[in-house]
């Protein structure tokens, strides 16, 4: 773990990814904060727990001088990334001492951006559902949520 000179104590590396809930067809962003200034960073990942190949892979990223990076991500999610994820970074400081931090993610379906379908004919608006991440909600179940929220506000 870094030290931080006169403070006596380690100040942990931070990994994080923009958001833990990343979709197809989407770009993420990494963003380590309190690591080695100036370091060299270094890319390992685990999809539902299996190694993917990369460890300690380099892509010339280093850190600041203040000890941060953000770092955006090559190229979009694709459908065979779909999955749980375990991001690691290692980072080497310039006299050879090694740091690392993780952050965890998951990579789901893109959101659809179908309109809205009827589930059943003749049924009217209370048949009708629409798409919530792949899964068909029914249109009363929020319409009911409004209606107790308004009541109980009386």
């Amino acid at each position: 773990m870094w030290r931080l000179r006169g403070l006596g104590g380690a100040i942990p590396i931070t990994l994080r990814i923009d958001s833990p809930v990343q979709r197809v067809g989407q770009k993420g962003k990494y963003l380590i904060i309190g690591a080695p200034p100036n370091s060299e960073i270094f890319w390992s990942s685990y999809k539902n727990g299996v190694a993917t190949g990369e460890l300690n892979a380099s892509y010339g990223h280093r850190t600041e001088a203040n000890g941060t990076a953000s770092i955006d991500m090559g190229a979009p999610w694709s459908d065979d990334q779909q999955g749980a994820w375990i991001k690691e970074i290692l980072i080497k400081d310039e006299s050879g001492q090694i740091y690392t931090a993780m952050t965890t993610f998951n990579v789901y379906p893109a959101i659809s951006t179908q309109p809205a379908t009827s589930t059943a004919s003749g049924g009217g608006i209370l048949s009708t559902t629409f798409d919530l991440g792949g899964t068909a909600v029914p249109v009363w179940i929020p319409v009911v949520a409004i209606a107790a929220i308004a009541l109980t506000r009386r």
